[in-house]
């Protein structure tokens, strides 16, 4: 997803900027039938236990992931990470690397020795010099004092050169200003993000209150990020990327309704927007004899949901309350629990999303039913879209027409567009351009003199009579008009090859 060019999805309503008679309609994935690809490892394996949080990238010619790999229920102290690769990204492989020992063997697939971190994200960065091409980060449970204003920052950053010897900027806590549980990094507009979540007392949020002013829980998990132009440096102050209230607004609803978002969002950039996968957390409300709300971790379940940004710090749900990924499947996913049918209080984890030219990755790890606690067992699975189809924009109405319309773009060179779109029989997509203002058709690019003929495809070019490519140096809006059944999904803007 991350390249030169620009997407304008069908649910980001910067990019789309104005509409008329259509709708948007969010998009859940196929989980792929032999889930979990990556399941956890058997009795006496460094992943016996759990195999979670995958860092999946395409490196090479190969599909590469790292994971925590945990082989039994003693939480995360004694956690490692270990590596799996792929020539496809559905079918893995182990490898023994022989670069750290465990239960007096090297042959295992962990990488060399990072120990306790409970969570991790990899990135590649091709700008970096050559021992720090690889950036590993993860909440290091070795540092965990507690949920306390004065604790340590637990957030560790390790770099390597080939992704499997890796070395620690700073073997210490102190990186970060505060703890936080680590989940992800990336960089966009040529600065690194790192983020995760945060829980009381570290902040609190708007409507966030006590019935007895007594903090009596963990909560409100919500993401946060820091932003710095240097990998080793970062500023003491972060970012509330997203929060959802810990009281519901509601007058349907009393108290508090456990909403929060779990381990941040795991981000993917792209050239001019950024998606994030993050965790819904779910707590039924519980409350003791005096009326104070109550934490028990056991009741605790997590779907996916998505969100995006486009300045890299702000998030936000294009389909509030939308879940992207549910906990279905997932009921007879692990080998302990094939005859699960009611019990649905587990933990999705989520991790990257990837691209490939034809489909959308998502990677992320299921544990077994029983909440947030250590007993339960954690497998890694995956779920497809078609390429980039995450949502839609639709007629509200198939007997009338409708129109969307881009924001405000500009170009020094000239650019090709494309559009991601269904265009049934019966139905049209036409595209023209439109003056920064939106009021008038620029010459030679109305669909009449060549912006009529889109088709179905997921990356068909839109061609004028006049130009094959959009105007360099001067602004410009895309609007498309749409008939009958038609679906769009994103719109590419891309550089052209002389």
């Amino acid at each position: 997803m991350n390249d030169n060019n620009d997407i304008l999805y069908a649910f980001d309503d910067y990019s789309i900027e104005t509409t008329r008679g259509v709708t948007l309609e969010m998009v859940r994935p196929d989980k792929h039938p032999d889930n979990p690809i990556v399941p956890r490892g058997k009795p006496g394996d460094p992943d016996a236990h759990r195999a979670e949080t995958p860092a999946v990238i395409y490196d090479g010619g190969r599909w590469r992931m790292w994971y925590v790999a945990l082989t039994g229920t003693d939480w995360h102290r004694e956690s490692r990470v270990a590596y799996a690769e792929s020539d496809d990204g559905l079918i893995w492989r182990k490898p023994e690397l022989g670069l750290s020992e465990f239960n007096g063997s090297r042959k295992n697939n962990l990488v060399d020795n990072i120990r306790g971190l409970s969570t991790i994200a990899v990135m590649r960065d091709d700008e970096a010099p050559p021992e720090r091409r690889y950036v590993m980060v993860g909440e290091d449970m070795s540092w965990y004092t507690g949920w306390v204003l004065e604790a340590p920052s637990t957030a560790r950053i390790d770099v390597s050169a080939d992704g499997l010897h890796w070395t620690p900027l700073r073997d210490a806590p102190g990186l970060l200003a505060q703890m936080h549980e680590t989940a992800t990094v990336y960089k966009f507009k040529g600065q690194y993000h790192i983020g995760g979540h945060q829980v009381s007392p570290l902040l609190r949020l708007p409507m966030q209150t006590y019935p007895s002013g007594d903090v009596s829980m963990l909560g409100p998990r919500t993401f946060v990020l820091w932003r710095s132009p240097r990998l080793d440096r970062w500023p003491q102050e972060n970012t509330k990327a997203f929060f959802k209230p810990m009281r519901s607004s509601s007058p349907y609803a009393e108290g508090w309704d456990g909403e929060q978002v779990h381990l941040g969002a795991a981000v993917t950039p792209c050239n001019n927007v950024c998606l994030g996968v993050y965790g819904q957390w779910h707590h039924p409300p519980m409350f003791d004899e005096q009326g104070q709300a109550q934490y028990d971790g056991h009741a605790v379940s997590v779907d996916l949901g998505l969100v995006l940004s486009n300045d890299g710090l702000h998030f936000r749900e294009p389909a509030p309350g939308f879940t992207l990924v549910a906990r279905d499947q997932e009921l007879g996913w692990d080998r302990d629990y094939r005859d699960n049918e009611e019990k649905d209080n587990l933990l999705l984890l989520q991790g990257p999303l990837l691209n490939t030219a034809e489909s959308t990755r998502l990677y992320y790890s299921a544990g077994t039913p029983g909440g947030n606690i250590a007993d339960t067992g954690v497998n890694i699975g995956l779920a497809t879209w078609p390429r980039d189809r995450l949502g839609y924009l639709r007629m509200i109405d198939e007997r009338t027409t409708g129109q969307f319309v881009s924001c405000t773009l500009e170009y020094p060179q000239e650019m090709q567009l494309c559009v991601n779109a269904d265009v049934p029989a019966g139905s049209s997509l036409q595209v023209s351009l439109l003056d920064e203002h939106g009021l008038d058709v620029l010459p030679g690019y109305s669909p009449m003199q060549g912006g009529h003929g889109v088709v179905s495809g997921l990356d068909v070019a839109v061609c004028w009579e006049t130009s094959p490519y959009l105007p360099a140096g001067r602004p410009f809006k895309i609007r498309c008009d749409m008939t009958g059944k038609s679906r769009v999904f994103a719109l590419y803007l891309k550089t052209v090859s002389r």
